[in-house]
């Protein structure tokens, strides 16, 4: 059988109940990036997941891009240790609203070919 979240599993060895998913949101300052970062929390929360989402703001004229940075485990009834924002190498889905965006990303490193799933 198919498994479709193989490609959203780090390949860490960590069990799937212990695992969390690591999920960045690059937009600019009215492209919505705050909303779909609280859909996405609200989503896994409704599905048996513990979440956590913040948001780092670009310091540029309008805001500039903001990083919304969400994480999620499942809950198994032990409070898991989040980030507050995203690391090198350490992200498992980036969405970028605009594909200036995703290049920032490639280039600050968050963007691995072996763990990250793009979509711009």
């Amino acid at each position: 059988m198919l498994d479709h979240n193989a490609s959203l599993r780090p390949k860490t060895g960590a069990a799937d109940d212990e695992r969390v998913i690591k999920l960045a949101v690059l937009a600019v300052g009215g492209q919505g990036g705050g909303v779909l970062a609280d859909w996405i929390t609200d989503v896994a929360e409704r599905n048996g997941y513990v979440a956590q989402s913040t948001s780092v703001a670009g310091v540029a004229q309008r805001t500039g891009a903001t990083i919304y940075y969400v994480e999620m485990a499942r809950d198994t009834g032990r409070l898991p240790v989040f980030a507050l924002s995203p690391s090198q190498g350490d992200v498992d889905i980036l969405i970028a609203a605009e594909l200036m965006e995703a290049g920032r990303a490639i280039i600050r490193g968050f963007v691995t070919p072996d763990r990250t799933t793009l979509i711009t």
